[in-house]
């Protein structure tokens, strides 16, 4: 979700860093076997958006930035979550955490802002990126922080979160640690191949997030996050905030998939 997400692609490089050769470039990828839907995500960076031209250009779910850090609120979340409902896509909320703040005040932010999720949205999202900002860390204390993050935001919303990363970020920053596993993956890998490289613990994906410079009618800014996500919209229906479900009931199917692992 920012320009700096990569150091590198995964599929141009090595993990020694390497620049890949011939050999390496024939890697396997398992092809697209599944029906994708197409989707987008953006934050006030994508300024002033027609989510009625959004939806006829073929958008059929969105996530929008909501908070960053201890403090920071986007601008545009509250305009953007209603709008979107307004035209009928389903959106959901992303926070960009910080390791170098207090998890409880990002918690704090995230939860003051968003409020409470509404029927028809998507779980909330932990985005995790920017290596360079983990340095000096010990890796037990990244999951840690991350744990505490996706715990609280669960029991407080009743919806287990989805986890934004990127395989390099999966790898390095956090060891592919298995606690991950227990959460839907949305997947930043930038590639022309027909599937992205899914980073263990994970064994597939649920979003992926194939390119950062797509254009969609109706969004402004030059470039736009471009997504799939695995399966039909029935799918994707089973995903959203259930339209009959109370928020204690929500928590309780959703603390009994984290202990069951599914």
């Amino acid at each position: 979700m920012r320009h700096d997400n990569y150091l590198g692609f995964d599929d141009e490089f090595t993990l020694d860093g390497c620049a890949v050769c011939t050999a390496c470039q024939s890697k396997p990828f398992t092809p697209l076997n599944v029906s994708t839907l197409f989707g987008i995500d953006v934050s006030h960076h994508q300024g002033t958006i027609d989510w009625k031209k959004v939806k006829a250009a073929g958008v059929q779910y969105v996530f929008l930035k909501a908070t960053e850090g201890a403090t920071f609120v986007d601008k545009m979340y509250a305009t953007n979550r209603a709008a979107a409902k307004a035209v009928g896509i389903p959106s959901g909320a992303y926070h960009f955490f910080r390791p170098k703040v207090a998890v409880q005040t990002q918690i704090d932010n995230f939860l003051k802002t968003v409020g409470s999720l509404k029927e028809g949205e998507l779980p909330p999202v932990l985005d995790i990126e920017v290596p360079e900002d983990w340095k000096g860390i010990a890796i037990e204390a990244r999951v840690k922080m991350i744990s505490d993050w996706l715990i609280a935001v669960e029991n407080k919303l009743g919806v287990r979160p989805i986890v934004y990363i990127n395989n390099p970020m999966t790898r390095d920053e956090l060891g592919g640690a298995l606690m991950l596993k227990g959460y839907k993956l949305w997947l930043a890998h930038y590639t022309t191949r027909p599937a992205p490289n899914v980073p263990a613990p994970w064994t597939n994906w649920t979003f992926w997030q194939y390119s950062e410079t797509g254009v969609v009618d109706g969004v402004p800014s030059e470039a736009c996050d471009m997504n799939r996500f695995a399966g039909t919209t029935a799918d994707l229906q089973a995903l959203l905030v259930p339209t009959s479900g109370k928020p204690v009931r929500r928590k309780i199917v959703s603390v009994l998939a984290r202990i069951l692992g599914v």
